[in-house]
């Protein structure tokens, strides 16, 4: 099967679930929903959810409805999207996300590094309405002219190779990043490798991973652990380390909704020189210094860097931030359809790059933001109608002479007292 019959199948395939009743009834709010047919189905409202980013609200829907209706001026208002995705569960584009990273793990394997698969986490965080509803459910911030704000965090789990979020989890501002990555395990197995920055270390963390089989590479800080402390200090460039997990410890995972059993943490310390001559110390469950060598653990960790890139396309290409929705649930539908939306432009860009002869391979990378803004109209007649094998054809080889240049040694300094941009509501 040719890589455009692939993906055109696994568009058919998408579509398909959308319309089948077990997964409608499944990810409805209540019995009686989505049951009459109306303009908005539910194929409908869920597709064009899957394509509402850079454009007012019923912008959107007149230019999305017109390339299903030859050009109508007014099918649907946004009044009626309104009501209409009260009847939906957010849950419909996670199980939708889970469907398509199951079917490109099935039919185009990731490639691993020593057999593991490269698995970045880390959050963000999302300005929201200021809305009472949203006080309630994500809680309330407050800026140093005492003005009142609401923000969430997203943690997600991201496959550096195939640059795919595999799965991601909304929660409170307050919430810890450790509390719901922990939450998120379950969506790893022993041959994925769980790489995180140095906000996720904690005795209780690495412990609960150990004692789970799950394999992970930490970026560690010296000022609060004495025995990465005294590594610094020594000539030796790695060690093996065991700590006994404290009391403490055992109560941190409690709170998490975690229990541990294992009564010690054995890790692997590492010392990774970068360009600058500062020294980073790196700590692994990775033990076997034969199978895992030192030298692979410098380039093996900068990898985590891809996930701060998908951040920066949903933020900045899906216009993450500038709900189509502004309670609870509507942001919530909003994030997981924007994260489904990335992974198949993703796939697609995958795709294109795979038809790049070796020395252009080496240079250019397709553009995702052309990719992005060419799904926007044409995957909302595919999901509700037959997905034209042709036209994806077409449009793959399209993707791959629309380039970008690759700039692997470029790197900008994050300017210190950044004040992050707050987009007015009224302009999406």
């Amino acid at each position: 099967m040719r890589l455009s019959s692939i993906h055109a199948s696994i568009l058919a395939h998408l579509s398909k679930l959308l319309h089948a009743p077990d997964f409608i009834a499944a990810h409805r709010a209540h019995d009686k929903a989505f049951t009459r047919q109306r303009v908005l189905t539910f194929p409908v409202l869920v597709s064009f959810l899957l394509c509402s980013f850079k454009g007012s609200l019923q912008t959107l829907l007149d230019d999305l409805f017109a390339t299903l209706d030859g050009g109508a001026l007014r099918t649907v208002t946004k009044s009626a999207v309104s009501q209409a995705r009260q009847k939906l569960k957010a849950t419909a584009f996670e199980a939708l996300n889970d469907s398509l990273i199951g079917l490109l793990n099935e039919l185009l394997p990731e490639p691993r590094w020593q057999g593991l698969r490269l698995v970045a986490t880390d959050s963000t965080t999302l300005r929201l309405p200021p809305w009472q509803e949203n006080q309630d459910e994500f809680g309330v911030q407050t800026d140093s002219a005492s003005q009142p704000y609401v923000l969430a965090r997203a943690l997600g789990l991201f496959a550096t190779t195939s640059k795919l979020m595999i799965k991601a989890v909304v929660g409170r501002f307050d919430d810890a990043e450790r509390a719901l990555l922990a939450s998120l395990l379950p969506h790893l197995s022993g041959d994925d490798l769980l790489i995180m920055d140095r906000g996720f270390p904690a005795i209780w963390l690495f412990t609960l991973l150990q004692q789970r089989g799950l394999p992970f590479l930490a970026r560690m800080d010296g000022n609060q652990w004495p025995v990465v402390e005294d590594f610094l200090r020594s000539a030796l460039s790695e060690t093996v380390v065991t700590l006994p997990v404290s009391a403490h410890a055992r109560r941190q995972a409690q709170a998490a909704g975690m229990n541990l059993i294992d009564k010690t943490l054995t890790l692997r310390l590492i010392k990774v020189v970068l360009s600058t001559g500062h020294i980073e110390v790196l700590a692994t469950s990775l033990i076997d210094s034969q199978a895992f060598p030192l030298q692979a653990f410098g380039e093996l960790y900068h990898a985590r860097w891809a996930i701060e890139e998908a951040f920066k396309v949903l933020k900045h290409r899906l216009y993450l931030e500038q709900f189509t929705g502004e309670l609870p649930e509507s942001i919530r539908q909003d994030i997981h359809a924007k994260i489904f939306t990335a992974n198949l432009a993703e796939a697609l860009a995958r795709e294109a790059y795979a038809l790049l002869p070796d020395e252009k391979a080496a240079r250019y990378f397709p553009n995702i933001t052309y990719i992005l803004h060419s799904l926007k109209n044409r995957l909302f007649g595919w999901l509700i109608q037959r997905v034209p094998h042709d036209h994806v054809l077409e449009l793959i080889a399209l993707y791959a002479r629309t380039l970008e240049r690759k700039r692997p040694d470029r790197k900008t300094p994050r300017p210190k007292n950044r004040v992050s941009p707050k987009p007015r509501r009224q302009y999406r």
